[in-house]
């Protein structure tokens, strides 16, 4: 197996190579940096030129490029972002429309964010849910659909909803030194739901995507177990060994330039019934077992309990201190 990755030099795009090595797959790495090494990928080719891509030689093509989102919302930074994604997007399909049809990827395995979703409170979400409202819903949307154009190819076509990763990069490299000085807290209400995944499980989903042809369309790539915001700050302490006090007030996110308060405040409970349905076997079902293997903090196990070796076991009076924080 040969597999082209745009985007290669990213934390998602390692994770996949690195998955893709473990199953003795050829890894292309196309990515705007030239004559740099990325570990693990065989061959590096430029994404700058869309009009000289080459995908004629691999049978499976994962595209992740595109502009990080994060960062101030200027009515530029959303212009690069949504030209990255969609943009970049109808030129790669482009690109595959001038190859025969016999060298051809077999499959386009286009990244999507549940972002599709926009603020959904506590509603439960597959994959059947309608798309939401704002720019993050609308950008997802066209980014779709742009990769559906793939189909008129006879090219298999997965979009993963991709949620927050939990690793050592993304959201937790962001957040953990506050976290560590004891400044972290909820954010607004803490009432959102934050839908996550684990960096290990979604590595294992897009490798799975390209191996099972029954996998086709929009698949939520987030665990199986979301949890609040809330419940997320009072774990991530928790691990970390530290009270979480400072919540952080809704109208700080409100104030935000261009509406990126959303990307705090939105509450999407994800659940991820096309892979539960494919029984895929999650690494990492739960927050807490997640969280600590990012952190490299171990549980030990005993009988049914799970007790922190560098905890008293009956110890549990900062939780609370932490949930109502």
């Amino acid at each position: 197996m040969r597999i082209g990755i745009t985007g290669a030099r990213g934390f998602l795009g390692t994770a996949i190579t690195a998955e893709a090595k473990k199953r003795h797959w050829e890894v292309v790495g196309y990515t705007r940096f030239e004559g740099q090494e990325v570990e693990g990928v065989d061959e590096i080719r430029s994404i700058q030129d869309t009009e000289a891509l080459d995908f004629s030689d691999v049978d499976a093509l994962i595209h992740l490029a595109g502009e990080p989102i994060v960062g101030l919302w200027t009515k530029e930074k959303l212009r690069r972002v949504r030209d990255s994604r969609v943009d970049l997007t109808n030129d790669l399909v482009e690109a595959l429309g001038r190859l025969s049809e016999e060298n051809r990827p077999k499959v386009l395995i286009s990244a999507s964010a549940i972002g599709f979703y926009g603020n959904r409170g506590d509603e439960i979400l597959d994959e059947d849910a309608d798309v939401g409202f704002g720019f993050v819903s609308e950008l997802c949307r066209d980014w779709e659909v742009a990769a559906g154009g793939a189909k008129r190819l006879g090219i298999r076509v997965v979009t993963p909803r991709v949620g927050l990763v939990m690793g050592d990069r993304g959201l937790l490299q962001k957040i953990r030194l506050l976290f560590k000085l004891g400044l972290g807290g909820k954010l607004g209400s803490g009432s959102q739901w934050m839908s996550w995944i684990h960096i290990d499980d979604i590595a294992g989903i897009f490798a799975e995507c390209v191996v099972q042809t029954g996998l086709h369309g929009a698949i939520n790539a987030v665990g199986p177990n979301p949890a609040t915001n809330r419940e997320f700050t009072r774990i991530y302490a928790r691990v970390l060994k530290r009270l979480a006090p400072f919540p952080v007030p809704r109208f700080v996110f409100n104030l935000m330039p261009g509406g990126m308060g959303c990307l705090f405040l939105d509450s999407q409970r994800v659940e991820p019934v096309v892979m539960n349905a494919f029984r895929y076997d999650w690494k990492f079902p739960d927050l807490e077992s997640a969280l600590r293997d990012v952190e490299g903090r171990e549980v030990v196990v005993m009988g049914e309990a799970e007790i922190d070796p560098e905890e008293p076991a009956d110890d549990d009076s900062c939780e609370e201190d932490i949930s109502d924080s």
